[in-house]
C-alpha cells in the first residue's frame, strides 16, 4: 500500500465539477488523501469550463484530467493507476474454483 509522503509526486490534475455532485466531492477527499494539489473548475461559477469539458468528450461531473489523461467520472482505480498508486481496494482474484469443480 502507498502512503503519501514529503516526496509524493504532483501531478498536473483540473477536476471539473458542480457543486450538487457528490461524485465531485469524493474526487476532492480522494485526490487530498493522496496529497495531490488540483484545479479545481466548477460548472457552476467558471462560465468557459462546461465548453471545455464539453471538448474532451464529456456530458456530466466529475471529470478529472492528470497529466493530458482523461478520467469520467468517480474511478478510483484509474485516478491511482494515472498517479502511481496501487489502489487503497485493490480488486480480489474471484477466479476459483467453482461450485461444479469442488
Amino acid at each position: 500500500m502507498s502512503f503519501v509522503t514529503a516526496e509524493t509526486t504532483q501531478h498536473d490534475i483540473v477536476l471539473f465539477s458542480q457543486g450538487f455532485c457528490e461524485y465531485s466531492e469524493m474526487v476532492r477527499l480522494h485526490l487530498e488523501s493522496r496529497g495531490q494539489t488540483y484545479r479545481e473548475r466548477d460548472l457552476d461559477y467558471d462560465p468557459t469550463a462546461r465548453e471545455d469539458m464539453v471538448k474532451l468528450g464529456a456530458t456530466g461531473t466529475p471529470v478529472i484530467v492528470i497529466d493530458g489523461e482523461v478520467v469520467m467520472g468517480y474511478d478510483e482505480e484509474a485516478i491511482d493507476g494515472l498517479l502511481g498508486f496501487e489502489p487503497y481496494n485493490p480488486p480480489e482474484d474471484l477466479s476459483g474454483a467453482t461450485m461444479e469443480q469442488r
